[in-house]
């Protein structure tokens, strides 16, 4: 599986941030051809980022392991053709919050060196939408 992480420091206290990263119309807005469906989120809830092009159709679908609001999430890929995980941990900064993303994902019949070779396009694409999504 190809890896990769981010920290990134987002205005608002963890619960804040927490509602606002957690909140699908956010994702949908954010992420360009992208609708997400499901909700409301939290422990064994699962949910679809819909990916359209066209005729061309890609569902990533995904299921909350973990769930510890205003601290910690862990969401499971468990489609095909996209599977991994993303882990996500959010502490206290004065006044303003530090996220921290790591994911590790894998697309079928693409080899795990190809994937990771795209990783930092993915991880560039990954940092924007979070900051986009958690804007207040």
């Amino acid at each position: 599986m190809a890896r990769f992480w981010f920290d990134v420091l987002v205005p608002g206290a963890p619960a804040q941030v927490w509602e606002r990263l957690w909140d699908l119309d956010r994702h949908t807005a954010a992420i360009p051809l992208t609708t997400t469906l499901g909700g409301p989120l939290g422990p064994g809830a699962d949910f679809v980022a819909r990916t359209r092009l066209g005729p061309v159709r890609i569902d990533d679908e995904m299921v909350v392991r973990r769930w510890e609001p205003h601290d910690h999430a862990v969401i499971e890929k468990v489609g095909r053709p996209l599977t991994g995980r993303i882990e996500v941990t959010l502490r206290p900064a004065g006044a303003d919050t530090r996220l921290r993303w790591e994911q590790e994902y894998a697309v079928a019949g693409v080899p795990g060196a190809l994937a990771a070779l795209a990783a930092p396009a993915v991880r560039a694409a990954y940092l924007r939408a979070v900051r986009q999504i958690t804007r207040p």
